[in-house]
């Protein structure tokens, strides 16, 4: 199992960033953190009423406070699934799942994880998820 700690490029978008990198390095089933801080993002929240992710759009420089998620496959690809805080300049909060966050700085750890890649597959309300142990 190998670990991965990197620094993204300015300007980047993180998950695109996650995913490609992901790629390169054969990474298909993995723990992802991450800090810093993103000029703008779009975070969501999902309604299991309306079976879709409810968009929220940050457009000002926000502190990336925490992101943790994984990275397992989608339709054979690296996927990033990640959630967020993010911290305004009045101390303020926001968190939910992360759709997009475009890099000002952004320090990354991915950690692999044994065992037999995990495929994301339809599921009920809507998502994608991994099949249940056992």
């Amino acid at each position: 199992m190998k670990a991965f700690l990197f620094r993204v490029p300015e300007g980047s978008e993180l998950l695109s960033y996650i995913s490609g990198f992901a790629e390169r390095h054969g990474v298909v089933k993995a723990f992802v953190s991450a800090i810093g801080s993103f000029s703008e993002a779009t975070i969501a929240y999902y309604s299991f009423e309306e079976q879709r992710y409810i968009p929220i759009d940050v457009r000002e420089r926000v502190e990336l406070l925490s992101a943790t998620g994984n990275i397992s496959l989608l339709n054979g690809k690296p996927f990033p699934h990640v959630h967020v805080v993010l911290g305004r300049r009045d101390g303020s909060t926001l968190g939910g799942h992360l759709l997009r966050g475009v890099v000002v700085l952004a320090e990354v750890y991915i950690q692999e994880v044994s065992g037999p890649p995990l495929e994301r597959k339809p599921w009920i309300h809507g998502l994608t998820a991994w099949d249940v142990e056992g």
